[in-house]
């Protein structure tokens, strides 16, 4: 019998369209997240031999190995980020983020978009947050401004210290207890927009928190970050600007309808 991958619920469509983010519990089970982590500690030990980068984190993680390169295109994120992400659904990147033990830098208040835009425009890119760790409050879950999402792409200033470094930069008079945390068990998943306000406090704990961080867009986007950029489930039909489009389309057929569309 085949296997039947969830979709999002409505109650969790709903709640990410109102909010700005949802979580599903449960996706991976926690076998395959020690593997993916035994794949993880190869990289970094791999990466600290050849640049001597020592803090955790890995870029461009999809292009690093055979088993990333699995993991970004899993169907089961696909499944969970298709009624998010339309036409079709491409990566814009991938990456590890993690608050090792007693790393007291913080992750500043910061929307993905002052990073990603500059790259590609898009309607749809968000994000999913995989924990390979249980994640919470004391080392350093993810927190939110619920609603943020509607407010458009905020101003930013670059910041020396922490991580996350363009940071928002909010009205004097705003109220950050509004903010939530979002705790998450290892393995559920974490879909949030790129345009949310969104933060993490550092890990005060013994515990190391790893964070698998895939960005995705509407495939009819031609481009993204740099060779990272790839169409895992290319559009077909017509576009919202009425354009006939193919499943097969490459970059190059797309992008002078793209920039067509540009004033």
């Amino acid at each position: 019998m085949t296997e039947t991958l969830p979709l999002l619920s409505e109650a969790q469509l709903t709640e990410y369209q109102e909010l700005g983010y949802t979580r599903v519990p449960a996706v991976f089970p926690i076998d395959e997240l020690a593997a993916i982590d035994a794949e993880i500690d190869r990289l970094e030990w791999k990466q600290l031999e050849e640049n001597g980068r020592d803090d955790g984190w890995l870029l461009r993680l999809g292009l690093r190995s055979e088993i990333m390169q699995r993991m970004v295109a899993d169907e089961r994120l696909l499944n969970l980020v298709e009624s998010i992400v339309r036409p079709g659904i491409a990566i814009y990147s991938a990456k590890l983020v993690p608050k090792l033990p007693h790393d007291y830098r913080v992750c500043h208040w910061h929307q993905d978009d002052a990073y990603y835009s500059v790259q590609a425009d898009s309607n749809t890119r968000m994000s999913i947050w995989l924990p390979l760790q249980d994640s919470d409050v004391d080392n350093g879950c993810l927190h939110v401004i619920p609603g943020s999402h509607r407010w458009g792409l905020q101003e930013w200033r670059q910041r020396d210290e922490g991580y996350c470094n363009r940071a928002l930069i909010p009205p004097e008079d705003f109220d950050f207890t509004q903010a939530v945390a979002v705790p998450a068990e290892a393995g559920d998943v974490i879909l949030f927009s790129a345009l949310l306000w969104h933060s993490s406090p550092s890990n005060s704990t013994d515990r190391i928190r790893r964070a698998f961080i895939v960005s995705y867009q509407e495939a009819t986007v031609p481009g993204g970050n740099a060779d990272q950029w790839k169409v895992l489930r290319p559009a077909s039909g017509s576009d919202d600007f009425g354009n006939e489009v193919e499943r097969n389309w490459s970059q190059a057929q797309w992008r002078p309808i793209w920039e067509a569309r540009s004033p």
